[in-house]
């Protein structure tokens, strides 16, 4: 066998070897990623560390944790003053209604899995349970 058959032999074992979940995970990743560039990079910065004292990181936030607040966050929106590093940020978060379902479990799983140090993707039946029990943030 040539060099080039072995390596294409071996990107295509390594391809079939992944599970659903690793497939599903990978596809809300990229998802996710091209809404959040087209809905949130623009206050929370594309690489996740906000801008300056106006508008909060992603990177450590502890709200990455409860996907269930992220995902009403995202749909709803959010008043108040929320404390993320140590540092107090006031400005609200518009919400997105028009988002549906589905691109709301893709953004909670690009935003979980590039900053929670999450691995899997949330699925969509998590997203419908937690915007059926949405709490005001």
């Amino acid at each position: 066998m040539t060099k080039p058959a072995i390596l294409l032999l071996f990107i295509t074992t390594m391809f079939a070897c992944k599970s659903a979940s690793e497939l599903k995970s990978e596809q809300y990743f990229v998802e996710g990623y091209q809404l959040y560039t087209t809905y949130c990079a623009n206050c929370h910065q594309a690489d996740g560390k906000g801008m300056s004292n106006l508008y909060p990181p992603l990177v450590n936030s502890s709200i990455l944790k409860d996907k269930s607040a992220v995902a009403c966050i995202i749909r709803n929106g959010m008043k108040g003053t929320i404390l993320v590093n140590g540092k107090e940020f006031n400005r609200p978060m518009p919400a997105n209604p028009k988002l549906t379902e589905i691109e709301i479990a893709e953004l909670v799983s690009f935003v979980s899995m590039k900053w929670g140090k999450d691995s899997l993707y949330t699925p969509i039946e998590a997203v419908q349970t937690a915007l059926k029990n949405c709490k005001a943030y």
